[in-house]
């Protein structure tokens, strides 16, 4: 039997696109984190008019790179429980900001030329949302589109579990194929990619609990819209064949340890971070344990 060979990380950064979407996943969440300090970075104002232009087009930029990769659906959040607690005058233009950003004539024309449709999820416990929900539906269901730019915004943190038990208890859904489709109304492959920033934390308003497969989780330190394409194919070299470490035999494997046994009875606890100003960061992880390669 012929086993191919993994290429090196070097060979993964210069490969053909076609040789990356072979091992990209169907389905990435991106939690952009760290905007507004990004945004300092760049000498805007945060959530001024000119950084919610900015977002959007770091946004779609980033859309673009993630669809160039081979990855066919990617899930981002709108709006999250803090924004949608404000009230008033406020709230009715954090609304309207966040329909220009996702249903506007600038972000139709960039769908069209990402070749992707738009969904909106969550808009059932937000009626003022809902109409934007149809209308993206209807403007960007072509057919020819291959990849799907799934929004999600999500009231509180109850949220999630209120529309699952809900549509579950509507439609007797048994499997998590069908409750995503009672949910959401189509088939959505669950995420097997989620890259965020900051600490390493799951909230279920970044990741739909419907939407959650076997979720491999990266965390850059590095704030905002900063992915790029040589970042992300590391991730997705790590991804396909790092974290890939099953065998069907596993005596042997359980003794290979044995090499490399400093590095497990001496290693780091990975989540351990320290302060740096006002926000966490990861402390540093001693190298004295880590194995040769």
């Amino acid at each position: 039997m012929c086993v191919e060979r993994t290429p090196t990380l070097e060979e993964f950064l210069a490969a053909p696109v076609e040789e990356v979407a072979k091992v990209a996943p169907a389905t990435m969440i991106y939690g952009v984190g760290g905007t507004r300090r990004q945004a300092a970075f760049n000498g805007i104002e945060p959530w001024s008019n000119e950084y919610v232009r900015w977002a959007r087009t770091q946004t779609m930029r980033s859309a673009k790179l993630i669809f160039s990769q081979g990855i066919r659906n990617l899930l981002m959040v709108a709006l999250v429980p803090g924004n949608l607690q404000e009230v008033d005058h406020y709230r009715h233009q954090l609304i309207q900001r966040a329909k220009w950003v996702i249903a506007g004539d600038d972000a139709l024309a960039d769908y069209k030329s990402l070749g992707c449709r738009a969904r909106l999820l969550g808009v059932e416990s937000e009626s003022e949302l809902s109409e934007t929900a149809d209308y993206l539906r209807q403007v960007t269901s072509d057919p020819e589109r291959v990849h799907t730019f799934y929004w999600s915004i999500v009231r509180d943190v109850e949220d999630p579990w209120r529309q699952m038990f809900a549509a579950l208890q509507r439609t007797q859904a048994a499997t998590q194929a069908e409750a995503i489709r009672a949910l959401y109304g189509e088939e959505i492959l669950p995420a097997t990619l989620y890259v965020a920033f900051g600490k390493p934390t799951i909230a279920l308003e970044v990741i739909p609990p419907l939407l959650i497969g076997k979720i491999q989780c990266y965390w850059t330190q590095q704030p905002g819209y900063t992915l790029t394409e040589t970042k992300l194919r590391t991730i997705l070299y790590d991804y396909a064949y790092l974290r890939s470490t099953w065998r069907e035999e596993k005596t042997e494997r359980a003794k290979e340890a044995l090499a490399h046994r400093q590095a497990w009875e001496e290693g780091p606890i990975f989540g351990l971070g320290m302060r740096l100003g006002p926000f966490w960061y990861p402390a540093p992880m001693s190298s004295a344990a880590w194995p040769t390669v």
